[in-house]
């Protein structure tokens, strides 16, 4: 079902490039259904079954001159091919490129493992294959109005506009393994309905086990709840009724989709599946991540003594997203442009009137606060600390001007775009945050160009709450620590991103045991040379940590924890060796400066 979704952009780019030809869509009777009403195709051939000789026979009696595949299958390879059809187009994969005619091979990391890429893009690369301009990365899906009509006969006091409908998703096709506990989709709705007066309905597949959790559910919840197991609708009807939703929560599994698709505000619970799979962009959706070492893991069933990745996400996290969402106050974070060239935080439009911060004159004129600027530190590039009142934080401000062209132009080359230094900080802190990389808030951000050059630029951000920076402070008990430090370093490396500058100070950790990233202007995603950059950026952590405090044993540890192994193998040897080496490289070029290596203190 969820990729059925993800296809959507896909879909639309192919009927577009080929308007004046027929389309027929086939899937199974699921994907007609969630599909049902969208104007990709013209006609729809449902299967009766998966066995691809009978797919093949009802296939033939088309005379189809091209078959476009996402499904990934063996069987749907060999099906068309079996069917005569003349131009079979999908990916060389699962040993069944010998039947097409033309093959896309998706990316891979080393021989076996395939690099995480949002399944939304690997749809639409077949799509740009043939020529389409896959520049929209929408979701789409209709809704028939019979459906909607009757769904509001028959919870038609539920849908009244007046109490927000919010809808559980609690169950998971891929396993157990993605399933948050249910009494906390419990607790989660008890808050709901007493915070808000919420329509509380829970939704599952017709699937024994799925009924039982929301069975569940809906008997540890203190107030009734709308249990669809009991009260069932078609996937059609279904849809109308996500249509009606003001919320939906839910764990990584379709009808996420459905609710995107439909343009709901939504909660996506992340635990063993890692979100890079099913990215989206999509703005009214929040993601809460596990942070544990072994997440994200991608398999259906936990193999550990204790579910610690879904149960890491507290009900509370939870409701007190469900609550911003709720209680309007997304709005206040929703970028305003003041002046020309300068994008504020709606909640900081006032205070930044109040400190005379209206333009960018303003921006580059403003003198007060403390400044950070280091000795060492470009002269191109300053740095200022500041307090707010209203709100009550502390900011801090980073202004850019008479930026080099040389270093503009090494800036444009890394990130392959033409690129402000102001967004260097800013773009990637947007992707890793929907990603699941806690970075800081960007409070405000504008940039000027003269002709093709950049001018200047600046970006304010928020400090980071109760939160200091790995270097000032380790935890004194560093095992669990370090496995933490391991598995968000990982999971930072996974998005595809290199820092090139991860060092200990530019993590901090806050009294929960939460790390954020800060200091991304050299934060890019490489083209090549990949590993290069993680070895620069493992061997900077190496580098980084005292050596009176951080023992050969830690060392050892985090890197277990970060490969995920419990013994090194060969190839890990090597990968420590070069991580030394480079270490050592460094503490030669400390040695000129008169500089000691904390590794070495």
């Amino acid at each position: 079902m969820g990729d059925a979704v993800m296809a959507t952009p896909a879909l639309r780019c192919i009927k577009n490039l080929f308007e004046n030809d027929k389309i027929f869509f086939c899937s199974n009777r699921t994907v007609a259904e969630v599909l049902a009403d969208c104007p990709f195709a013209d006609e729809w051939i449902t299967l009766k079954s998966h066995n691809p000789f009978a797919v093949a026979s009802e296939l033939k009696k088309y005379n189809f001159d091209s078959a476009i595949l996402f499904k990934n299958s063996f069987a749907s390879a060999l099906a068309v091919f079996l069917a005569g059809v003349k131009t079979r187009i999908g990916y060389a994969r699962d040993g069944r490129g010998i039947f097409l005619t033309e093959k896309l091979v998706p990316p891979k990391i080393g021989l076996s493992r395939y690099k995480p890429i949002s399944a939304l893009d690997y749809y639409l690369a077949v799509a740009s294959w043939l020529g389409a301009d896959s520049s929209d990365r929408k979701l789409e899906l209709c809704v028939n109005e019979e459906d909607r009509k009757e769904v509001l006969e028959k919870f038609g006091e539920k849908l009244n506009g007046q109490n927000p409908l919010v809808i559980l998703v609690p169950g998971g096709a891929f396993g157990p393994s993605k399933i948050w506990p249910e009494e906390r989709f419990s607790q989660t709705a008890d808050f709901l309905i007493e915070k808000f007066s919420a329509n509380v309905f829970v939704s599952v597949s017709p699937a024994k086990e799925e009924i039982q959790i929301a069975d569940k559910i809906c008997s540890k919840a203190k107030h009734p709840i709308v249990n669809l197991a009991q009260n069932p609708l078609t996937l059609s009807q279904l849809k109308a009724l996500f249509s009606f939703a003001e919320l939906v929560i839910t764990n990584d599994t379709g009808p996420r989709h459905i609710a995107i698709a439909l343009g709901r505000k939504i909660i996506t619970l992340f635990g063993p599946n890692n979100p890079i799979w099913t990215e989206n962009d999509y703005p009214d959706e929040i993601k809460i991540v596990a942070d544990v070492p072994c997440a994200p893991c991608d398999k259906p069933v936990c193999k550990k003594d204790k579910h610690y990745c879904m149960e890491s996400i507290t009900a509370d996290a939870v409701c007190k997203t469900a609550e911003k969402f709720l209680a309007g106050d997304k709005k206040t974070n929703e970028l305003v442009e003041i002046s020309p060239n300068f994008t504020v935080r709606s909640d900081f439009v006032d205070c930044f009137k109040q400190l005379g911060l209206e333009s960018m004159d303003d921006i580059f004129n403003f003198a007060q606060g403390k400044s950070l600027t280091k000795p060492n530190l470009a002269s191109f590039r300053e740095r200022i600390v500041f307090d707010t009142q209203n709100p009550k934080t502390t900011l801090f401000l980073k202004r850019y001007q008479n930026i080099p062209k040389l270093n503009q132009l090494k800036n444009w080359l890394a990130r392959r775009k033409k690129i402000s230094a102001m967004a260097c900080d800013h773009q990637p802190a947007e992707e890793l945050r929907k990603l699941g990389i806690n970075t800081p808030r960007t409070i405000a951000f504008g940039q000027q160009w003269r002709g093709l050059f950049e001018k200047r630029s600046f970006i304010i951000t928020e400090k980071i709450p109760d939160s200091s920076s790995l270097e000032e402070k380790l935890p004194k008990n560093r095992k669990n620590f370090i496995e933490n430090l391991a598995a968000f370093v990982r999971k930072f490396h996974n998005t595809g991103f290199r820092h090139r500058d991860l060092y200990l100070c530019h993590i901090f950790c806050d009294s929960r045991g939460q790390f954020t990233l800060i200091d991304l202007n050299r934060v890019f995603k490489p083209l090549l040379f990949s590993k290069k950059y993680l070895i620069k950026d493992l061997t900077q952590l190496y580098y980084s940590a005292p050596g009176d405090i951080v023992t050969k044993t830690d060392r050892l540890r985090f890197l277990l924890a970060y490969l995920q192994k419990d013994k090194l193998s060969k190839q890990d040897k090597l990968l420590i060796k070069k991580i030394k080496s480079k270490a050592r490289q460094m503490v030669k070029h400390d040695k000129k400066h008169n500089r000691t290596a904390p590794f070495e203190s």
